[in-house]
Parts: structure tokens; sequence; C-alpha cells
């Protein structure tokens, strides 16, 4: 299987049996199907590609350790994982603190690259930090909600699963976010203009 290649819930469920009875053919669907979601979700997390790729890798070594253990008693397979993602983030900053700052190496590597790919590095680099710093004044759960929604792709009701809230709860929570993350940064954005 191919990572374009989507599957459904039921057959995500059969592929999670097999897992369990240590087929790694299995796994390895799982982790084509799920590697970008999760990359993605932890990658927005960070703001650094570079930790992300081993924290993508951690979960699903985590995930092949634990796979086991999984019972679904209601929710999908889908938010059992990235709860362990979720987790693995939380760790990592623990161990490693808030650093924002661009890493040494990813300057270095960059160095030879053209002015307009540096620019646009820089800018989205910039615009990342920009609604970082919004998401600050966001409550943790609403802070969750837009990272397993568009960092990770999950559906409204396996986004539900996930926070342990209904579907509706889960709408209104992703409305609000996205409604104060608008005006908070196109507040941003006039002072910028202003300062200009």
């Amino acid at each position: 299987m191919n990572r374009e290649q989507k599957l459904t819930k039921d057959q995500v469920d059969r592929y999670v049996v097999l897992a369990q009875k240590g087929e790694s053919s299995a796994f390895e669907v799982l982790y084509d199907h799920f590697y970008d979601q999760i990359f993605r979700y932890i990658a927005f997390k960070t703001s650094d590609s570079l930790i992300a790729e081993d924290l993508t890798e951690d979960v699903f070594l985590r995930m092949l350790e634990s796979i086991k253990k999984f019972r679904p008693q209601g929710h999908p397979f889908s938010s059992w994982l990235f709860r362990i993602a979720h987790n693995r983030v939380i760790d990592h900053y623990r161990k490693r603190g808030r650093d924002r700052n661009v890493p040494l190496d990813t300057i270095l590597t960059t160095v030879g690259e053209s002015e307009s790919t540096l620019d646009n590095y820089v800018e989205t680099k910039l615009a990342m930090r920009e609604v970082n710093e919004a998401m600050k004044s966001l409550t943790d759960l609403q802070r969750e909600v837009l990272n397993l929604r568009f960092a990770g792709g999950l559906s409204i009701k396996e986004t539900a699963e996930a926070v342990n809230r209904n579907e509706n709860s889960v709408k209104a929570l992703q409305h609000s976010a996205v409604k104060k993350l608008r005006v908070l940064l196109q507040t941003n954005q006039l002072f910028s203009e202003q300062l200009a």
C-alpha cells in the first residue's frame, strides 16, 4: 500500500488485529497510512521538521511495542495513535525546554540555497512563529482541537474521540479558536503595517 491510498475505519481495524497478532506487513500498512498525519501533527506542534521526523519514528516504535495492549473501547485506533504522538511531544518539551531557535545545522544546510528559497523559508518560519504565538492565547483544548483537525487531518468525529468530547463541542471549540486566531492575526498584520 502506498501513502496516498486511504484505508476505511474497518480496514484499519482489521490491520490493527493482524498487527496485534504479530504480522509485520499489517504494521507496515498502518505505518504508511498514518505516517503523514502523525508527522504533520508533530511538525506543527514543534515547528521543526527534524525533531518531527525523530518523534514520529518514536511514535511508531511505541505503537509497535504496545499495539497488543490497544483496546478500542469505543475509540478508533487513530485516537490512540495521536495520544501517543501528543505524549511524545510533551515529553520532548519536558526534556529539552521550549527553545524556538532555528538549529544551526538548518541554517548551514540552507546557505547554498537561492535567495528566493531562503526568503520563502524565512517568511514561512515567521508566519509559523506568528501563528504559534497567537495560538498561545487559546485554551489548551482549543489548541489541541486545531492541531488534531488541521495538522493531524482528523475528522470532527475522530477529534472528538481523541479529546473525549462530543462532536458539537469540538465544532464549537474549533469555531471559537479559528475566530479568535483570525482576529489576533489581523490585528498583528495591521500593527506590522503601521510600523512599516
